[in-house]
């Protein structure tokens, strides 16, 4: 069993809560446990289950959601089913309207934001397929490229920056890591 300092605790609490009440009232041990850095044969402490029973009841028994979960075999639960305590308490701590309107405004002015990363990020490139065409007849013509690269490298930080505050703000456990495979996923591999 792995354990969890307490704000991690909570934070996957609510995280699994959420996940349940955008999925009809119930979260998968696969993919809500596994997105949390757990596993069938690595469950999380008995003092995260005992958390996430507050809020509704573990179920061992398969879920029909196209997850299939190996959990019930290593004795840990197949998924969570909210209850009205879960629903309540998500109530009590969601935002009020005026903060969820303030969220969507910054996600919104972040997103315009990133489309001038994005597009920088096209422009460049372009630029380079044409530089490594070139640079087949020519080779010293592929240190032009490096004029440009620490513009890249800043484009690339802010996008993937935005991203992750955007993600943060909804306060959906997003990493660094996840923004920048989002950022070099936006590119074919040159």
């Amino acid at each position: 069993m792995v354990k969890m300092k307490q704000k991690d605790l909570e934070r996957g609490v609510r995280y699994v809560l959420r996940y349940a009440l955008e999925h009809n009232g119930a979260a998968g041990y696969n993919p809500c446990m596994y997105h949390l850095g757990f596993a069938d044969n690595i469950p999380p402490s008995e003092d995260f289950n005992n958390e996430l029973r507050k809020y509704g009841s573990l179920r061992y028994d398969d879920m029909d959601d196209g997850y299939y979960s190996y959990a019930h075999i290593y004795g840990t639960w197949s998924y969570f089913q909210i209850d009205e305590r879960g629903k309540k308490y998500m109530d009590e701590i969601e935002p009020s309207i005026f903060f969820k309107i303030i969220r969507m405004i910054l996600t919104i002015v972040l997103s315009i934001i990133q489309i001038v990363f994005v597009i920088e990020g096209w422009i460049s490139y372009i630029l380079n397929s044409i530089i490594k065409l070139l640079s087949v007849i020519f080779f010293p013509i592929a240190l032009i490229s490096f004029l440009w690269w620490p513009l890249d490298m800043l484009c690339g930080i802010c996008w993937m920056t935005c991203d992750w505050l955007k993600r943060i703000m909804w306060d959906k456990g997003f990493k660094w890591e996840a923004s920048s495979r989002r950022w070099l996923n936006h590119f074919p591999e040159l």
